[in-house]
Order: C-alpha cells, then sequence, then structure tokens
C-alpha cells in the first residue's frame, strides 16, 4: 500500500515539473512568430484614408501618434490574452502627407507606409481633372501587396515599371468608355521599398489643338512608399 502511494506521489510531482517545463517553453517557440498578419491601406471615394489590420491571437496593440510628422505608429507586443484581433482606424491627410508604421515586438520587423496626396478638405468633387475614384494596397503575410483601385468613365488605364526610378506606375489618361475597377498584385524587392504612383495625364482643355500635346501634364498622385526592416 505504502509502494503504490509513493509511486503515485512520484507521478504527481512528474507531472507537474512537466506541466511547468511546457509553459515555460511555450513562449519561447512563439517568439519568433509575426503578430502582424494582414494589414489594408484604403482611400475612399470622398477622398477619407483609413487603415485596417488583423493581428495573431494573444496580441496587444498600442498606438503612438508622432505630429510633427503625421504618423500613426501601432506597437504589436505579445499578451496571455487575446484583447483583440484586429483594428481599423481613421486616418488624416495633413500638408499632403501620411504615415503609418507597425513595430512587430516578437519578431522585431517594422514596416512603415508613407503616402503623399492632397488634404482631403482641399479635394473638390467637381474637379473634371480627377481620374481615380479610390483605391487600397493589402498587405499579405506572404510579403505580396495586392493593389486594387477604381477609375471614372473614359479613363484609360496602364500598367508601367518604371526601373529608372523603380517604382511601379500606374498611367491615367483619357479615353473611351471602358473597365473601371482593377486590381494587381505587387512584389517588394529585398532590401529596398516598394514605390507606387498614380500618374494622371492632364490636359489643359483651354489651349488651342495646335498647343495641346505642349499643355500636356502629368501629376503623381498619390505616391505609396511601403518600407521594412529593423532600423526604420
Amino acid at each position: 500500500m505504502k509502494k503504490n502511494s509513493l509511486l503515485a506521489l512520484v507521478a504527481a510531482v512528474l507531472l507537474v515539473f512537466t506541466s511547468c517545463s511546457n509553459e515555460e517553453t511555450t513562449p519561447l517557440e512563439n517568439e519568433s512568430t509575426s503578430l502582424l498578419k494582414a494589414f489594408e491601406i484604403k482611400k475612399d471615394a470622398t477622398g477619407a484614408y483609413s487603415v485596417n489590420f488583423d493581428v495573431s491571437n494573444n496580441t496587444k496593440i498600442d498606438k503612438f501618434t508622432d505630429i510633427t510628422e503625421n504618423k500613426s505608429e501601432f506597437i504589436l507586443s505579445s499578451s496571455q490574452f487575446t484583447i483583440e484581433k484586429s483594428r481599423s482606424e481613421e486616418l488624416l491627410i495633413d500638408n499632403n502627407k501620411l504615415k503609418v508604421g507597425f513595430v512587430d515586438v516578437n519578431s522585431n520587423d517594422r514596416k512603415l507606409i508613407s503616402i503623399t496626396d492632397d488634404n482631403f478638405t482641399f479635394q473638390s468633387k467637381s474637379d473634371n481633372t480627377e481620374k481615380l475614384i479610390e483605391y487600397s494596397i493589402l498587405g499579405n503575410e506572404d510579403g505580396t501587396y495586392n493593389l486594387a483601385f477604381s477609375v471614372n468613365d473614359n479613363v484609360e488605364v496602364s500598367f508601367v515599371y518604371n526601373e529608372a526610378i523603380s517604382t511601379y506606375e500606374v498611367h491615367l489618361e483619357d479615353g473611351k468608355i471602358g473597365e473601371i475597377n482593377y486590381s494587381r498584385t505587387l512584389e517588394k524587392e529585398s532590401n529596398a521599398p516598394l514605390k507606387l504612383d498614380f500618374v494622371n495625364h492632364i490636359t489643359n482643355t483651354s489651349a488651342k489643338s495646335s498647343e495641346s500635346e505642349s499643355s500636356a501634364e502629368t501629376r503623381r498622385k498619390p505616391r505609396i512608399i511601403i518600407d521594412e526592416g529593423e532600423e526604420l
């Protein structure tokens, strides 16, 4: 009887040590797991910007705002509890600039999205030179980016990669009625930022026909830069 009791006591002690060992090693195994699963930067048809992103389970989100750079930075760290699995926030263009940052404490990975565009309050719905209606960029876990956008009627769209400035370009020109919704998958090269420009081709309709070619101009807005790394 005493022998059986002793064996039961030893088994219980071993079970406790095994349980404690598992609890101690689990956080270590998850230290390198990326907490940011996906994010989306969007400009809607009204001209307003927003950010939406998903995180892994048991992730804490802290937000810091840098007014001087108009930058919203989200710090992601591990937590014992599932606080929130996604977040959506409105963003504001100020002085034609906007920045959104993500800092993953687990993987020490940083992402920075910089946008140059017109201030929301300065946009005019009656401006007939506007060709882009709305757009969004979705950052995936595999490192690729999905671009989706809509244009007004009578806008011709072409895609170009400008090697001289290492930039994806979406050219928007006057054309015939056609497709208005577009999407593309963009790949970011390692150790280099992903750059995207919407290039609006604008013609001065008040110019004489003989001068129409010289009166044409291009306008690069919005402009988006996505960078990654530990030193951002």
